[in-house]
């Protein structure tokens, strides 16, 4: 089961996998979830390639309507609640609606995999509706344009031979959580309204986070970033001490790792944090004081 809008207007096709909506006289910008194509302007960590180029010119032209002006299609969202409930948990990094688009009869998340546009991207986690789709439609062993070094492997572009498993490993994680989780363990992306609803509760919880970048700064304590732009959440060392080495190394070696700036460093980004939810600078916060604190798999999976 699913939730669905239909018959919403594009209003903008931005790129290959980012379009604007009108919803109830509002723009909505959406974000293709399971796929992540190429990019064809310079403003990302990722390069901009061939590919990606010409992926954003067959969007524009797949969304443009035959009456002129562009398409009307249908959005799938990848749970069933209710769809007020989908427009605040499916919101990406940056806010967009996360969630599949139909044009027609046809699935276009499916079709951009299908044609070698994306490999099926799971680094957020598998398609709940669609995984045995996405893994059939994979273009890899067609050798079909991203996964073709004769069309995507002159000038700049993306090692999916590494990426792809790093990808895979983090939606192991992903899966873990869904089956798992119960009322005291959290996601940040999924659960950040309950996050700031804990602040200073004295409520010990367990968190889901992803820790990509790091130790972000050293200010006395050390800052931790754990969220997003659309979901602020840090973790904070409060002292730089010999207790807190262990702890740090944990968070450099085996959480963190910038997927395109160094590929040298992959790590596993999420992790469990329990602690208490407290509050700087208006966003919930779990302080680390000790390496239980950390874990790579939520309580009672062990």
């Amino acid at each position: 089961m699913s939730t669905r809008i239909d018959d919403l207007e594009v209003t903008e096709v931005i790129d290959r996998d980012n379009i604007k909506v009108e919803h109830d006289g509002e723009e909505q910008s959406l974000q293709l979830t399971c796929v992540d194509t190429e990019e064809s302007r310079p403003g990302s960590d990722k390069p901009v390639t061939r590919a990606g180029k010409e992926a954003s010119e067959m969007a524009r032209e797949y969304f443009a309507s035959d009456k002129g002006g562009l398409a009307r299609i249908d959005l799938e969202f990848d749970t069933d609640d209710s769809i007020d409930v989908c427009k605040v948990k499916h919101r990406d990094n940056y806010g967009r609606l996360l969630c599949y688009v139909h044009k027609g009869e046809e699935n276009y998340n499916l079709k951009l995999v299908r044609e070698g546009w994306s490999p099926y991207f799971v680094k957020y986690g598998r398609s709940r509706l669609y995984d045995a789709l996405f893994i059939e439609a994979e273009a890899q062993a067609n050798r079909s344009i991203v996964w073709d070094p004769d069309y995507n492997g002159v000038g700049q572009w993306r090692d999916y031979y590494r990426l792809v498993p790093w990808w895979w490993l983090r939606a192991s994680v992903v899966e873990d959580y869904r089956r798992l989780a119960h009322s005291d363990v959290l996601s940040v992306r999924l659960d950040y309204q309950r996050l700031v609803q804990l602040i200073n509760t004295d409520m010990f919880v367990t968190v889901l986070c992803d820790l990509q970048t790091g130790v972000k700064r050293w200010t006395g304590g050390a800052v931790v970033y754990a969220g997003s732009p659309q979901h602020k959440f840090n973790l904070w060392i409060p002292e730089r001490s010999e207790e807190m080495v262990p702890l740090i190394t944990l968070i450099e070696k085996r959480y963190s790792g910038q997927e395109e700036k160094s590929y040298s460093g992959l790590g596993r980004g999420y992790v469990y944090v329990s602690g208490g939810i407290t509050e700087y600078s208006n966003k919930p916060q779990i302080e680390l004081t000790d390496i239980s604190q950390l874990s790579d798999v939520p309580p009672g999976s062990h």
